[in-house]
């Protein structure tokens, strides 16, 4: 035994006796502890046989010796050292299984997309907010001499402008001898398809042809415009230009307006969002601070994501969680409603203008994707949470076509070619982006082109015909 050290209390000490048991030929471990002794404290010690493994021939010791008498205080479970160890532990713990989840989403998100670009490839929404440029009166305009490429979501689309920010192929501004004023919006602007497709493009491509001569049509649509904008754009245009037809696009999604505009604010119509620290705690500002920058990032980035997007559209759309709006023109409610009339008003005011300018107009109904696609309807209806019977599909047609006829406007509408082809099975709006399809354009420039034919030519006779010999 070691002699213990002066001043110090007693401490305990192992030691193992192993020893051979000859009848068996196994070793025999013992344990002991035997402890230094003050004068106030009595010896102890404890001692444990072993047990045989059987495989190996050895045994194991399962004594445990007491250690007591320490030269130092123990640290008990109440200790600030234990105490600080025991919530460590905890939060060691959750940091790795956090740590394990991240990881395994990120490989299942990996794969996802490696899946979802191998089997089912998906659009990447590649907006460019320099397209659009803030001016004033009008609000925004295209930006001159453009030349870029956009993807709202169906396909990547060349997009060209002339000196005026009109949209033109990529030879560049066509020089016809009968020209065409276009008025309208995005349905108009026609961002998801290539110029050659739009009803622009076709106009020029296929009136050339029937006509024998170079027909030019000035595309002036710009997204998110309403029928004051287009008025303030025909003002800008005749007073420039002179042209043998104002075709003008009346969009019922969104294009019967509650009041008329005298101008607009410079600004731009695609916001880029940003991500930053909510300024509230109402939920519109957490989906423009935190969801909207993730879905702007996700959408440029996640083939995957656009797929989940599509797929989940009408749970997005019941949690608020989309841009889409359901037209209020199509609701019951609005039966009775001044927009219809004020709609009608600012056309008519179009017609005088361009008569005053010696061109003849045609007004054309664009319906609302709702009114063509029953299943998109039905859809709608659930995300939106709407009552079927609160709507009306055929209202704005009816009630704004009676409008403008009251004002004796020539309009034409084609919700009737719409539903007839969609129920061919052609897929007149894209998957994506709700805007026409190139089978939509198509169909659009197929209805139209006799109609523009029949008013270009009263407006060459009129154009012919001697002035009546003054009196």
């Amino acid at each position: 035994m070691l002699p213990r050290p002066a001043g110090t209390a007693s401490i305990s000490y192992c030691f193992t006796i192993t020893s051979v048991a000859p009848p068996r030929g196994a070793y025999t471990s013992h344990v002991a502890c035997a402890p230094y002794r003050t004068s106030q404290q009595p010896a102890f010690a404890s001692y444990a046989g072993g047990v045989r493994n059987r495989r190996t021939g050895t045994l194991i010791a399962l004594g445990i010796c007491a250690m007591t008498d320490l030269p130092f205080p123990a640290a008990s479970a109440a200790t600030p050292i234990a105490s600080a160890t025991a919530h460590r532990r905890p939060l060691r713990d959750w940091t790795l299984n956090l740590v394990v989840v991240a990881a395994a989403l990120t490989v299942a998100f990996g794969l996802g997309e490696l899946l979802v670009r191998l089997v089912a490839p998906q659009q990447l929404i590649l907006k460019r907010p320099d397209v659009w440029k803030a001016v004033d009166s009008l609000g925004w305009i295209n930006w001159p001499n453009l030349h870029t490429t956009i993807n709202t979501g169906e396909r990547t689309v060349g997009v060209f402008t002339d000196q005026d920010g009109y949209r033109v192929a990529r030879t560049g501004r066509v020089a016809g001898n009968k020209r065409i004023l276009l008025l309208g919006d995005s349905f108009m602007e026609a961002l998801q398809v290539e110029y050659e497709q739009s009803l622009a493009g076709l106009l020029e491509t296929r009136l050339s042809q029937r006509l024998g001569e170079p027909v030019a049509v000035r595309n002036t649509g710009v997204g998110g415009w309403d029928p004051p904008q287009y008025f303030m754009q025909a003002r800008h245009s005749l007073a420039r230009e002179h042209f043998d037809l104002v075709l003008v696009s009346v969009y019922l999604g969104n294009d019967v307006v509650l009041r008329r505009v005298q101008e607009y604010a410079p600004r731009s119509p695609a916001p880029v969002h940003h991500l930053r620290l909510p300024r509230s705690l109402h939920a519109a500002e957490f989906i423009d601070a935190l969801f909207y920058p993730f879905n702007d990032f996700m959408e440029q980035h996640s083939q995957l994501f656009m797929l989940l997007k599509t797929r989940l559209n009408e749970v997005l759309t019941r949690f608020g969680l989309t841009a889409e709006e359901f037209p209020e023109a199509l609701l019951r409610q609005e039966a009775d409603s001044p927009r219809w009339s004020v709609t009608a008003q600012i056309l008519s005011d179009i017609r005088d203008l361009a008569q005053a300018h010696g061109a003849p107009t045609l007004f054309v109904l664009i319906p609302a994707p709702y009114q063509v696609d029953s299943a998109e309807f039905h859809r709608s209806l659930r995300g939106f949470r709407i009552d079927s019977t609160a709507v009306d599909l055929d209202q704005p047609d009816r009630l704004l076509t009676a409008a403008m006829r009251a004002h004796r406007v020539d309009v034409y509408d084609v919700l009737p070619d719409f539903r007839q082809a969609a129920r061919t099975g052609s897929r007149l709006y894209g998957k994506v982006d709700r805007h026409p399809s190139p089978a939509g354009h198509d169909l659009l420039e197929r209805v139209l082109e006799p109609l523009v034919i029949a008013r270009l030519g009263a407006a060459a006779r009129h154009a012919a015909s001697p002035a009546p010999a003054a009196r």
